[in-house]
């Protein structure tokens, strides 16, 4: 049975004057966030999440605003739910398509977004990176609604040089930005630095804020052992070559060449390179230290944590990771992590984890052997972990928090 995490909020909402109540529109990324909300309408975290979703913290900002809010999210399942003060839809974008179909499917998708936000009467619309183009909304929105984008990854992979087809996106943007803006919501001083670079420093203001969860969640879980026979390394995230999983089976397959069994890669997740990534493992007999859990609930996500002796986030340079929130669940979790700059996540929690240079799998080697051998180095990252917990469990640190103060500077 999921554990309930009570979020200790009076969910009945009272309506104000139909010509004043604010309206609030979240166009919001991929998940479900139609059963999101009924979780959240019992007082409950989603229980297929460890950290507290963004949806639910709209909810909660609407709920301490006594606004109206409207949130779409593209999740593949449809469906839809209204409630006196909300109206919540799943509405699928589809996938599959590439290049020219690619980007006609954004506009469409964008454009029956907007209608619908505007049909229910939104003045503001809050618009994450995943939905579709930025520079679209100056295109299609309606007068007199303000946007909010909220950025979770970087604009471009920041080790890697602008594309062509990047320089473009940018170029149409930047106005967003620059004008069209009322604000901008950024998960990380990455991320703001990239704003900037693209607007030359003329850029709307920006809040930043921090992933946030419950610390009754992590309560449950027990101190690693740092006595125990075997090391287990846990990733956690979509298995997809872009976040690096067949580094790690090449680590796997180096350390049973070395004859190195004591330590064990989990990897907990789903994705496109599921199947080849077991088929491959068993191919090179590394299956026994190698092994996919696949896709884990929340609680089962907890008991693997429990297992385990530390993290470790690979994530290429071909990705435009914003922040990577695995990161902080390892801190928060009392377990060091192992990953590199490309996540800046990193930045938060400097002395929890042990850095590797992007994309050098000789370097996350080294790191897992010293990690899993030296205890003494262990214990101090371990302990280290400690200072940086309380950042995460700060609500006035949290995306609600930072789209309440946009709201109220309005």
């Amino acid at each position: 049975m999921e554990k309930k995490i009570s979020v200790k909020l009076d969910r009945g909402i009272k309506r104000v004057n139909n010509n004043t109540q604010l309206c609030i529109a979240y166009a919001a990324g991929p998940g479900d966030i139609v059963s999101t909300f009924l979780s959240w309408k019992k007082g409950m975290d989603d229980p297929n999440q460890v950290s507290v979703t963004y949806s639910s913290l709209f909810f909660d900002a609407c709920h301490s605003l006594h606004a109206k809010g409207i949130a779409i999210s593209s999740c593949s399942r449809k469906d839809s739910i209204r409630t006196e003060n909300f109206y919540i839809e799943n509405l699928p974008k589809g996938g599959g398509k590439k290049g020219i179909a690619f980007h006609w499917q954004q506009i469409l998708y964008l454009i029956r977004v907007i209608r619908i936000a505007e049909s229910e009467g939104a003045r503001m619309f809050v618009m994450a990176d995943s939905t579709s183009h930025f520079f679209l909304y100056s295109w299609f929105i309606p007068f007199g609604m303000k946007l909010v984008p909220t950025l979770h990854c970087t604009l471009w992979p920041r080790f890697r040089p602008i594309s062509s087809a990047q320089k473009i996106l940018n170029f149409l943007n930047r106005g967003v930005f620059t004008t069209r803006a009322t604000a901008i919501l950024a998960v990380s001083n990455t991320i703001v630095e990239q704003v900037k670079q693209l607007t030359k420093n003329r850029q709307r203001p920006i809040y930043t804020f921090l992933p946030f969860y419950h610390k009754a969640l992590f309560a449950s879980l027990t101190p690693p052992n740092s006595n125990a026979d075997s090391f287990n390394l846990l990733f956690a995230g979509r298995l997809e070559t872009e976040k690096g999983v067949f580094d790690l089976l090449q680590i796997a397959e180096t350390l049973h060449k070395r004859g190195i069994n004591s330590i064990t890669i989990h990897l907990c997740g789903n994705g496109s390179k599921e199947n080849e990534l077991r088929n491959t493992a068993v191919k090179k007999k590394v299956e026994k230290n190698f092994i996919i859990h696949g896709y884990c609930s929340r609680t089962e996500m907890l008991a693997h944590i429990n297992e385990s002796h530390a993290f470790i986030v690979p994530t290429l340079t071909t990705f435009e990771e914003g922040f990577n929130k695995v990161v902080a669940e390892a801190v928060l979790a009392g377990r060091p992590v192992i990953t590199s700059a490309v996540c800046p996540a990193l930045e938060c929690v400097t002395n929890a984890v042990i850095q590797v240079l992007p994309d050098d799998v000789t370097g996350y080697l080294d790191a897992i052997i010293k990690l899993a051998s030296n205890k003494t180095y262990y214990l101090e990252k371990q302990a280290n972990c400690l200072t940086y917990q309380s950042q995460f469990y700060d609500r006035s640190r949290s995306w609600q928090a930072s789209l309440e103060k946009i709201i109220s500077n309005e």
